[in-house]
C-alpha cells in the first residue's frame, strides 16, 4: 500500500523521499545504515540471557537502530528545508517517531494498520501519551472505543488496473492469508467440505507453520485431495488469477481486522466475499449484493442478526457458499470501482 500512496502522490505532482530498507520505489530512496542489515549483529551478553532470547532481543535491537537511522536522516532533512511533512506508514504504535515530533513539532501523519491496544499494554499507555498527533485509521471498526484519538479514517484500496474483472469462473473457492488461527483458513476447509465444494488455499508456508500444532492439526489432514489445494502465497498475476476463477473467497475471520486487503482484490475481480462478521468486514463487503456476511457463533458483533443469511457459524458459511450465485459479479467490482480504489 505504502508504494501505491508513493505512485499516487507522484502523479498528483508532489516529491516523494521514501526512508526505507533498500528496494525499488518511484520516490527516491533514502536508506538507513546497511551495515545493521549485512551483519549479524548481536547485543552485549548479559547475565542469565539464553542464546534463543539473546537471539530474539538482537534482532529486535537491529529493528529498532534501523529505524532510529532513518528517523534521525528524515527530521534532519525536514530541518533543513528539505521536506514539509512526514507520513508515517507504519503497523505498530511503537514508533519513535512519536517522540521525535513533540521534541520538534515537525508535522507528521501516522497510518495505523494494527487492532487498538487493550489498557494492559505498553502501546496504549503510548497511544494515550499523545492524544493530540494526527493518527489515521484504515476503518472505523479499527478506532474502536478511541475514536476521538483519530484525525480520519482512510480506507485501503486496489489498483483495478492490476485486479481485472473476470464474469465466469470455475466452479472452486479461495482461501487466501497467512496460516494462523486468526485467518480461519481451518474454517473455511470445515466449510467447504461440508459444502462439498472444491477450495484452493493461497497461504505462506514455512517451516515454522509446518511445525505449528495449528497446521498440523486443522490443515494437514484435509490436503492433497481433490477437492482442497494448497498453494504456497501467491503474488502479481498468479494470485488474480486466483481471485478470478474462484466463485467466491472465504474469509471466516477470527480476529477484528483492521481492513483485510484480500476483500477488495477479491471484488476487484468480481468474486464475492463471504465472511464473518468481525472488525472491518461489514464495512467492506454490501451483505446480499457483493457477497454475505456471517454472523460468527463465538462472538456477538455489531449488526449481529441483520444480515441475509440467518445461520450462524460455519452453517452460515455453508449456506452462503451454496447461495453465492445470487450475487452479480459485476455488483462486486463496481463496488470497488466507487469506494476502494487507488
Amino acid at each position: 500500500m505504502a508504494r501505491k500512496l508513493v505512485s499516487g502522490l507522484k502523479k498528483k505532482g508532489h516529491s516523494v523521499i521514501w526512508f526505507s530498507a533498500p528496494e525499488e520505489t518511484f520516490a527516491i530512496l533514502v536508506e538507513g545504515d546497511t551495515k545493521l542489515l549485512n551483519k549479524d549483529l548481536k547485543i552485549r551478553l548479559l547475565q542469565d540471557l539464553g542464546p534463543e532470547i539473546r537471539s530474539q532481543m538482537s534482532l529486535f535491537g537491529t529493528k529498532m537502530y534501523y529505524e532510529m537511522d532513518l528517523l534521525t536522516r528524515a527530521y534532519n532533512m525536514y530541518m533543513h528545508g528539505k521536506l514539509d511533512i512526514l507520513h508515517v506508514f507504519h503497523s505498530s504504535f511503537g514508533h519513535l517517531a512519536h517522540f521525535f515530533e513533540e521534541l520538534t513539532g515537525v508535522p507528521t501523519l501516522y497510518t495505523l494498520h494494527d487492532p487498538m491496544p487493550t489498557e494492559d499494554m505498553l502501546e496504549y499507555w503510548l497511544f494515550e501519551r499523545f492524544p493530540k498527533q494526527r493518527f489515521l485509521s484504515i476503518s472505523k471498526s479499527q478506532q474502536g472505543k478511541l475514536s476521538s484519538h483519530f484525525f480520519g479514517n482512510v480506507y485501503n484500496g486496489a489498483d483495478i488496473n492490476e485486479f481485472k474483472f473476470n464474469r465466469i469462473p470455475n466452479d472452486s473457492f479461495i482461501a487466501v492469508g497467512r496460516m494462523t488461527q486468526e485467518k480461519g483458513i481451518d474454517i473455511a476447509i470445515q466449510a467447504s467440505r461440508k459444502a462439498n465444494v472444491k477450495l484452493n488455499i493461497a497461504s505462506w508456508i514455512s517451516k515454522n507453520v509446518e511445525i505449528s500444532e495449528y497446521y498440523k492439526k486443522n490443515i494437514a489432514p484435509y490436503l492433497n485431495t481433490e477437492s482442497i489445494k494448497i498453494f504456497n502465497l501467491l503474488s502479481g498475476s498468479k494470485i488474480v488469477s486466483m481471485y478470478q476463477k474462484a466463485k467466491g473467497l472465504i474469509f471466516p475471520l477470527q480476529w477484528e481486522e483492521p481492513f483485510g486487503l484480500v476483500m477488495i482484490e477479491a471484488m476487484a475481480c468480481g468474486t464475492p466475499v463471504i465472511a464473518y462478521n468481525r472488525g472491518s468486514v461489514s464495512e467492506i463487503v454490501r451483505d446480499g449484493l457483493t457477497g454475505f456476511i456471517i454472523d460468527s457463533d463465538i462472538k456477538v458483533m455489531k449488526g449481529s442478526g441483520k444480515w441475509t443469511i440467518k445461520k450462524q457459524g460455519i452453517e452460515g458459511l455453508v449456506e452462503a457458499i451454496r447461495r453465492i450465485g445470487e450475487i452479480d459479479r459485476a455488483n462486486c467490482r463496481r463496488h470497488i470501482e466507487k469506494n476502494f480504489t487507488i
